[in-house]
């Protein structure tokens, strides 16, 4: 993904899959309004930074079998572990840029949605930036206890491989940008999904932004082009047999 200068690179895309339950949440407040003005028919939940962890376990679980941390991590005994501590710090460190969406205190589906209205092109701006991507990465090394320097250092080179320079297709416009969502499997069938992707569309539709996403995970392109999106390029991941595929939602005649 492209997150204020810093992340210039995919977390490993946007899916729709698996996760278990972890119980309740306090999430700071029920509502109708996304971050920034834009009403929504679809109530959603913006979690607080209190939130992030028990967000980032649920990522977690939602991305275990996914093609991308397969190859990241090929070792299934620790990669949930390992993705636990990666989600919880890449989510604190995207969290001034995005928002964090559930469904519920329940947590029955958790998105990510970077917006690039909160970034910024300063010297300072671009600093911060970098700044908390080394921080994230720093909390990031007891990833190596379980996986080992060498194998933490890989997993490091394969995330920062994935340019999202497709992006720049949009110009200057400003979109937001489908990082991640996960629906639990409990819940799955239930109508979780639109209850994400309608708030977001909407939105779009209003402001007349782009959406804009990433998934190596062919069996996700039929759900987000039911919503609407197009592949508009696929790149193939070095040394894998992955391939990423960039989709685009626009109600605009311009993309």
């Amino acid at each position: 993904m492209r997150a204020a200068g810093l992340t210039r690179r995919s977390s490993g895309g946007t899916m729709i899959t698996q996760a278990l339950d972890k119980g309740a949440s306090h999430p700071r407040t029920t509502l109708l309004q996304i971050r920034g003005g834009t009403i929504c028919s679809t109530p959603l939940i913006t979690l607080d930074r209190k939130d992030i962890r028990r967000a980032a376990d649920v990522l977690a679980e939602g991305f275990v079998e996914d093609p991308l941390y397969q190859h990241i991590l090929p070792d299934r005994s620790t990669r949930l572990d390992v993705l636990r501590i990666f989600f919880r710090n890449y989510v604190t460190m995207l969290y001034p840029y995005s928002d964090v969406y559930s469904t519920s205190g329940n947590m029955e589906a958790v998105a990510l949605v970077f917006r690039t209205d909160r970034t910024g092109l300063s010297i300072v701006s671009r600093f911060k930036d970098v700044s908390a991507m080394l921080l994230a990465i720093i909390k990031s090394i007891p990833i190596c206890r379980y996986i080992g320097i060498r194998q933490f250092a890989r997993g490091l080179a394969i995330l920062h491989s994935m340019s999202s320079e497709w992006l720049s297709m949009l110009g200057n416009r400003e979109y937001i940008h489908l990082d991640m969502l996960v629906v639990q499997s409990k819940y799955r069938g239930q109508g979780f999904v639109s209850r994400i992707m309608k708030p977001l569309i909407e939105e779009c539709n209003k402001r007349s932004i782009a959406c804009t996403l990433e998934t190596q995970n062919p069996d996700n392109i039929p759900v987000y082009e039911h919503y609407g999106f197009s592949i508009v390029d696929v790149i193939p991941l070095p040394n894998s047999d992955l391939e990423q595929y960039c989709m685009v939602y626009s109600n605009t005649e311009d993309t």
